[in-house]
């Protein structure tokens, strides 16, 4: 079975596109368990991990918790003890734990991994299909401020707040994959398939990249 890495502007869907291809192919999901995982082998917190996880900004880390849907944690083993994390190491070895995590998500298969890279980490290879995820600013944001309803009032960003955000996340986004492949992560031809979600709806994305596994096949 297939191995779907999903690339993805900010609010343009990539958690629920998963999600449902997921369900689908009946394959494990890795978007924020990736973190759960990484926080566990560097037996650091969850929280602590988060905050270096693609680099997300202060804002979009007080009310992801109550923006994310549960996902599956995939249970590993821990890394050998005697590794610790210290000052200015922790960003790098947690980047090392996070290839670590999808590249063993990989040899497993029948995975969809969201985020992290992973299209770069997995590379080019027969079993694998990697879609990009994009929308225009305002439907990317109408998306966030739905979903910003299950936010407290008090909590509850605008959509000046959310249309920043949305800048301020892709261009860290943009500098993680810089940094860590040297790539640019907007460059369409690093993927297989690329889809407007600004035009169409959740399931419909998901109908997408489903048609291309099922009838080209991973990779093509």
């Amino acid at each position: 079975m297939p191995i779907i890495t999903i690339s993805r502007t900010f609010g343009s869907g990539g958690a629920p596109v998963g999600r449902e291809l997921a369900r689908r192919f009946g394959a494990e999901f890795l978007d924020r368990s990736i973190v759960a995982s990484v926080a566990e082998r560097s037996g650091i917190a969850e929280s602590e991990a988060e905050g270096y996880d693609e680099q997300l900004p202060s804002l979009w880390q007080r009310v992801a918790a109550a923006l994310a849907a549960s996902s599956p944690e995939v249970s590993m083993p821990p890394l050998p003890s005697g590794e610790s994390l210290s000052g200015g190491a922790v960003q790098e070895r947690l980047s090392r734990l996070t290839r670590l995590v999808i590249e063993e998500a990989a040899e497993r298969g029948n995975a969809v991994i969201v985020g992290r890279g992973a299209a770069f980490i997995i590379g080019r290879r027969r079993d694998a299909m990697h879609v990009h995820l994009h929308a225009p600013l305002e439907a990317r944001v109408r998306n966030l401020l739905t979903r910003a309803e299950e936010i407290p009032p008090n909590a509850r960003p605008d959509a000046a707040s959310l249309s920043e955000l949305c800048k301020t996340v892709d261009a860290k986004r943009a500098q993680y994959i810089r940094r860590l492949f040297g790539v640019n992560w907007l460059d369409v031809s690093h993927y297989d398939l690329a889809i407007d979600t600004g035009s169409s709806t959740i399931p419909v994305a998901a109908d997408l990249v489903e048609l291309a596994v099922r009838r080209l096949g991973p990779g093509k």
